[in-house]
């Protein structure tokens, strides 16, 4: 017997955590975007030369080191509490602690030891310093994940959103203080480089010392009294977060090696028809630059909601109640749809409109065809999303690992085809195969296995209709009235009409799906 006391009261609806999250990831990118403007000044291209290409490697041993692991252990817990074994939470924090901090102190000392070899792999030698001073973030962001997981698993998004705008915070200050200060000590330009990257680690520092804090706060207000309860074996336990967490990391790294594969795949095949390398190179800037960065924003906004639905969804899965389960999935998938289809109109119609708000007009004529072929990526891409965070916590994580890796390598085949023979185009063309194909085969497994059943058809041509039609129409509009010209007053008006038009039209013809949607305003851990 099992007696729980826990501050449930706090915790996280499925959409308050949803939202919560979401807004820290704006937060965090906007605060990204004003941190690099400066320290571009301070660095110039040299120095942002050095900086991001740490921050390249660094990011991928970050993949490594947290993409499977908050999902992990968050679907441990949830089942944990699911199965009536809260005894086993504070046993599932503590193993996971430990194991994923010693990943990540390895993977510290790997790249603190071998930063020279790393930085002569990627072709820029000085970039040495910068990963020596990034290194230790490793083993913060290592045990963060597993805090994060925890937290997540107790629907405490909050908590995790918190800690992420401190970290992208201190980022910000440190970082360009400490480059500032280099720069006034006539330091040279690759030691500037390493002192402003020295920002990411004093801020994932204080953001795992936060979200440390929370957790210990959080295991101070449960008190459980156990009796005849079934402790989980310590090995077993160590082989179910990594059977959970395994598959996820791969998905992620397959994806990440894919990109890096795109690099050389891109420069050749374009160099092959005959562009020069500057041209190849300025061409894959502009793609990686503009069109990618649009399509990955819409993708930033859409996680939050199946990480925040996973604690939700594993619980009713576990408890066998398929109905409630299966409400879940159709909100998530509704919601991610209903943001997705709005936006992927607008990329298609209004593409060179919307680069012109943000970037120079020669490079936002050159990237619009680019964010136009992208526009359908958004939708599939962001079903997938939440699919997959479905799929991952009913333990069927080998699924996304599937479908992004046959993905993956269409988009490598189709990309070395189509853009040898339609030029940089065949990039965006690619990736759109890639999400779809993948998209297709999570779709038919979750509706052959899990038997998931959201009338995805239906709500599809819905939403096709009070988007792409209104959006079109206004596209038409636009360029009739400004005769070709660029009028952001006028695009901003009739992206504004469309916008309302597609809210009334939802509000009318959709209304059980909200409906559907606002039960889950008020949904409470149970």
């Amino acid at each position: 017997m099992v007696k729980i006391k826990n501050n449930e009261n706090k915790s996280d609806t499925l959409l308050g955590g949803a939202f919560a999250l979401t807004l820290s990831v704006v937060i965090v990118k906007l605060l990204g975007f004003f941190y690099k403007l400066p320290l571009s000044r301070v660095l110039g291209d040299e120095g942002m030369g050095y900086f991001n290409s740490a921050y390249s490697v660094f990011a991928f041993f970050y993949m490594l080191c947290t993409s499977g692991v908050p999902r992990a252990v968050s679907i441990t817990v949830t089942e944990s509490y699911a199965k009536g074994n809260a005894h086993n939470v504070n046993k599932i924090l503590g193993i996971s602690v430990k194991l994923y901090a010693t990943i990540g102190c390895l993977f510290t000392g790997l790249l603190m030891i071998f930063s020279s070899w790393f930085a002569d792999l990627i072709g820029n030698s000085m970039s040495a310093f910068s990963l020596f001073c990034i290194a230790p973030s490793l083993a913060f962001v290592a045990s963060a994940g597993v805090m994060r997981g925890y937290l997540n698993g107790k629907r405490r998004m909050r908590d995790i959103a918190i800690s992420e705008v401190i970290e992208g915070t201190v980022k910000f200050v440190f970082g360009l203080t400490m480059a500032l200060y280099a720069a006034r000590k006539n330091m040279t330009v690759y030691m500037i480089s390493a002192f402003a990257v020295t920002g990411v680690t004093i801020g994932t520092f204080l953001g795992t010392l936060f979200l440390f804090v929370c957790v210990k706060n959080e295991k101070k207000n449960e008190i459980i009294e156990q009796k005849e309860c079934n402790r989980v074996n310590q090995i077993e336990l160590i082989k179910k977060i990594l059977r959970i967490s395994l598959p996820i990391t791969l998905s992620s790294a397959v994806m990440g090696i894919s990109n890096i594969i795109d690099l050389s795949l891109i420069m050749k095949r374009l160099i092959g028809t005959g562009v020069s390398q500057e041209t190849a190179v300025a061409l894959y800037g502009n793609f990686t630059t503009l069109a990618v960065p649009m399509l990955n924003l819409v993708i930033a906004l859409i996680t939050p909601l199946g990480a925040a639905s996973i604690p939700h969804l594993t619980t009713k899965y576990t408890a066998g109640e398929r109905e409630d389960f299966s409400d879940i999935c159709k909100v998530i998938i509704t919601i991610a749809a209903l943001l997705a289809f709005p936006i992927s109109a607008a990329y298609l119609f209004y593409p060179n409109e919307i680069l012109m708000l943000l970037f120079e007009d020669a490079s936002a004529f050159l990237g619009a065809p680019m964010l136009a072929v992208l526009s359908s990526s958004v939708i599939s891409m962001s079903i997938l999303t939440v699919l997959n965070s479905i799929l991952e916590s009913t333990m069927h994580q080998k699924i996304p690992l599937i479908s992004m890796t046959v993905g993956a390598g269409l988009k490598l085949l189709c990309g070395y085809i189509m853009i040898g023979k339609l030029g940089i185009i065949g990039a965006p063309l690619s990736t759109g195969i890639c999400y779809a194909v993948a998209l297709i085969i999570s779709v038919g497994y979750s509706i052959a296995v899990l038997r998931i059943d959201v009338g995805i058809t239906k709500l599809f041509l819905m939403l096709f209709m009070f988007s792409y039609v209104p959006v079109g129409l206004s596209s038409y509009l636009y360029n009739y009235l400004a005769g070709g010209a660029y009028n952001q007053w006028l695009f901003l008006l009739l992206s504004c009409l469309s916008a309302v038009f597609y809210g009334i039209m939802v509000c009318i013809f959709m209304r059980k799906n909200l409906c559907s949607i606002l039960k889950f305003v008020k949904i409470a851990k149970k």
